[in-house]
């Protein structure tokens, strides 16, 4: 299902995707590697985001957004790598996890740098 980059989602609508394993390979392909981007800081239920390719470095260190990032005016949001991890442990730590617990895992892994800890009750 590599045809998921390049579009935009509700945030809620891509963890799901991410949740279930849906945006990655068992084993390493770059064409599924992926940057979120935003308009808005506020890591929420409701925030549209774009999927789209990641953000190329050249040799002089400088930054190459894709071209839709521009136009539109979004920012870095974070990494596949970024919300892959948060949506597994928050899962695996509590499977009956909801869509708002997800998403402030996220916002906490992007403010503070650090996992936050889900206890199932």
């Amino acid at each position: 299902m590599s045809d998921f980059k390049n579009k935009q989602y509700q945030l809620e609508e891509f963890i799901l995707l991410v949740k279930d394993k849906k945006e990655r390979t068992a084993g390493y392909d770059p064409a599924f590697a992926y940057a979120i981007y935003a308009r808005e800081e506020e890591v929420e239920l409701g925030l549209t985001i774009y999927v789209g390719e990641p953000v190329e470095v050249t040799d002089n260190d400088e930054e190459i957004y894709p071209s839709e990032v521009i136009e539109q005016e979004m920012w870095y949001l974070c990494s596949d790598e970024d919300i892959q991890d948060v949506v597994d442990l928050a899962i695996s730590q509590k499977p009956s996890a909801t869509m708002e617990e997800l998403v402030m895992a996220l916002d906490y892994y992007l403010t503070i740098d650090d996992f936050i800890d889900l206890i199932d009750e």
